[in-house]
């Protein structure tokens, strides 16, 4: 057997995951086939799986004399050398601490199927908010869970708009009674569906390009931020934040970045159908030409940033990429399709 291991633990009282919801909603009918929704949601979770390093080395613990290594007592010996548990690397507890909580104002207005013409619009203004998202996400084993991991979940949406609709466009032989104009021009139909909506969370990495070690140990150290964030979203660099606001740390500091920074670009997109119906043999048999196109306004919709700051010795960010745009959503695709009902 070869040492040292890692090895992984679950916590002896085992509690069960529990998520708490509740909703409070009035709904009107407004008349002409539409329909007002107004609710509030919530919900908290408790007990939620979560992971903890039971064998981290403490902060400062590369830094003691007793820990360097005798060949280059500039350097400290690896950490396997001095953690709390000898033969052991990372010793990972599955403990049940973790905690979570939504809340949500949720306004939807819809319209039935009449006339030809249905439509629905939804807002949703929320916050969600956890430890971290996700099954046995690292808690921290020194600094205090809330002050260090709570906050906006990385799936949180502020604001959040949707609307949808299918029209049947009106027959054009209504108008021009032609059997060639009923052929190409009835029997037409619309759809789309358009989203707009927030940035998701993200925070900062911070790296180096001397390898410094800033804490010693222990959960490590984060960006310090010197200012508010300002939003640039200029198109022709790239730009989504302006770099100017983090700092390098100094050694025994644990940086005053939060979990949360700033918001990643948010979503704008419509998605669209068109549909032509041809009726054939009766019956209700029909060959159905479908037209579908996604981002059909071709927007440019910006995705990852990059949220690395890199510094040099003298303390300066060297990362050039740093609060640009890494990524974008895909670009308008289109398929086209026929069907046979019968």
């Amino acid at each position: 057997m070869l040492f040292p291991n890692s090895v992984t633990s679950f916590e002896h009282d085992e509690k069960i995951p529990t998520i708490y919801s509740w909703t409070i909603g009035v709904q009107r009918d407004l008349g002409a086939g539409m329909l007002l929704d107004l609710a509030y949601v919530g919900n908290v979770g408790r007990n939620l799986s979560q992971q903890r390093n039971l064998n981290l080395v403490p902060y400062g613990a590369r830094f003691l004399p007793q820990n360097a290594d005798p060949a280059n007592p500039a350097t400290p010996l690896p950490d396997n050398f001095f953690r709390q548990y000898p033969g052991l690397s990372n010793l990972n507890y599955r403990e049940y601490s973790g905690i979570s909580d939504y809340n949500a104002l949720q306004a939807s207005l819809n319209r039935r199927f009449a006339a030809g013409v249905q439509f629905g619009i939804s807002y949703t203004l929320s916050k969600a908010q956890d430890y971290t998202s996700g099954d046995a996400g690292q808690l921290p084993t020194y600094q205090p869970d809330r002050e260090w991991l709570y906050g906006p979940a990385g799936f949180d949406q502020t604001h959040v708009a949707v609307a949808n609709f299918i029209w049947d466009l009106p027959r054009a032989s209504r108008v021009i009674r032609s059997r060639i104009v009923a052929a190409v021009l009835d029997n037409w139909q619309i759809s789309g569906i358009g989203t707009l909506a927030s940035g998701t969370p993200t925070g900062l990495n911070l790296a180096t390009s001397d390898n410094f070690d800033f804490s010693g140990g222990g959960d490590g150290t984060r960006v310090n931020v010197t200012g508010p964030v300002r939003y640039v979203k200029d198109r022709n660099t790239l730009q989504w934040v302006a770099p100017d606001f983090v700092a390098r740390p100094a050694r025994g500091e644990f940086g005053n970045a939060g979990k949360v920074v700033f918001r990643n670009p948010g979503i704008h997109n419509w998605d669209m159908a068109l549909f032509k119906n041809i009726p054939w043999g009766g019956r209700g048999r029909q060959l159905q030409f479908r037209w579908e196109a996604y981002n059909v306004f071709n927007h440019t919709q910006f995705a990852g940033v990059d949220t690395t700051a890199r510094f040099n010795p003298a303390g300066e960010q060297i990362n050039a990429n740093f609060g640009r745009v890494t990524s974008t959503r895909p670009p308008r695709q289109m398929q086209a399709s026929l069907r046979i009902q019968f």
